[in-house]
């Protein structure tokens, strides 16, 4: 057994995971992380290629933004249907979102104003 295995017991939650449109992931994490029940939420760039042998002799490569978000799953139906919804995931080739149940999990916090980032000298 870790260490942290006791984090996030108690509290059940879910992550939603967006897959969006280049570009559009900021957008999406800086509305979303204030409704009611987001415990964190962040996003990154991938990019990756079609399956060999789709398309003989080219690569294509596709670029898409990645948002992620632990909700409380009580809130989870809400948060799923808001990110839908900004995300215009109603409309073809925008991305896609799906969501899944966390056994274990806590919400990423930053520092301290009082804290001081930066790494001393040598």
């Amino acid at each position: 057994m870790s260490v942290l295995s006791h984090i996030g017991y108690g509290v059940e939650k879910k992550l939603i995971t967006a897959i969006v449109m280049s570009g559009r992931g900021l957008e999406l994490m800086t509305r979303v992380e204030e409704l009611p029940g987001v415990l964190s939420v962040t996003h990154h760039h991938a990019r990756g290629t079609d399956r060999r042998g789709q398309r003989p002799a080219s690569l294509v490569w596709i670029e898409r933004d990645v948002v992620m978000a632990l909700v409380e799953a009580p809130h989870a139906d809400a948060v799923f249907a808001s990110l839908f919804e900004l995300g215009h995931l109603d409309d073809p080739h925008q991305g896609v979102i799906f969501m899944e149940a966390v056994s274990r999990g806590h919400p990423m916090m930053p520092f301290a104003a009082d804290v001081e980032t930066e790494q001393p000298k040598a």
